[in-house]
């Protein structure tokens, strides 16, 4: 397994962007595990905190990732423009220096955590044609809920919130929506298979459980898995495997 670390030029963020990546010497169309960070992290968090490096090599699965910090992986109200990166320039500028890396929706996966659960089930339902498979640990599946919790001084938050959503509003019927996206996908038979992993003592887990159930309702393929633990790769990194 080779491990990199490079920088490229973004043209949508105007800065460069980070990239690291784990990339078996297997020759070409190699399938590829896209990964999405959570909050105050990095395109490190996944490497630094958990073994996937160790499970990516026995599977020959290469592992990529990028920066978006607190962007929740959206067209920020007051930020960078993360949706338009993730879902226009960073697979095909990774691709670019990694040639090596398949095409095929089948063998192109995506998961992330916490914030970065949120950020990697839109990337996958607002391109569809590029993921067979999205994964969340942990994820802040349910955001619109999230997001008025936190409005009305139920659940705990940041005004990290308002920089990436602006509003309630940014949050609902749009390609910011899960469920709204996940409800048309659905219906033009595109929609990714999805994996949920959330542990029972997580502060998430109640709202983890309705994510689940309202894509299921919506006729969402979801498997669902569950452990003891609180939110954190402590409780996540055993589990990378199943996934």
């Amino acid at each position: 397994m080779a491990t990199l670390q490079f920088t490229f030029p973004s043209e949508v963020l105007r800065s460069q962007a980070e990239i690291r990546a784990v990339v078996p010497d297997t020759g070409g169309d190699c399938a590829v595990l896209w990964v999405l960070h959570g909050a105050n992290q990095d395109c490190n968090e996944w490497f630094d905190d958990t073994s996937i490096a160790r499970y990516a090599a026995r599977r020959r699965l290469a592992v990529v990732s990028t920066s978006v910090f607190n962007g929740f992986g959206v067209n920020m109200a007051h930020g960078a423009p993360y949706a338009d990166y993730l879902q226009d320039e960073w697979i095909p500028a990774v691709r670019a220096v990694l040639p090596c890396l398949s095409r095929k929706r089948e063998k192109n996966y995506i998961a992330g955590a916490s914030m970065g659960g949120f950020a990697a089930f839109r990337l996958a339902l607002n391109r569809p044609e590029l993921f067979s498979r999205a994964g969340s640990f942990a994820g802040a599946i349910g955001m619109p809920m999230i997001f008025e919790r936190f409005e009305r001084g139920i659940q705990p938050g940041h005004d990290d919130f308002y920089h990436a959503f602006g509003s309630y509003q940014n949050l609902v019927g749009n390609d910011n929506d899960i469920l709204h996206l996940a409800k048309q996908r659905v219906a033009e038979g595109a929609a990714p298979l999805f994996y949920m992993f959330c542990g029972t003592e997580d502060f998430g887990y109640a709202l983890n459980t309705i994510a689940r159930d309202d894509l299921r309702h919506l006729g969402a393929d979801v498997t669902w898995c569950e452990a003891s633990g609180e939110h954190g790769f402590d409780c996540w990194d055993g589990q990378l495997p199943a996934f």
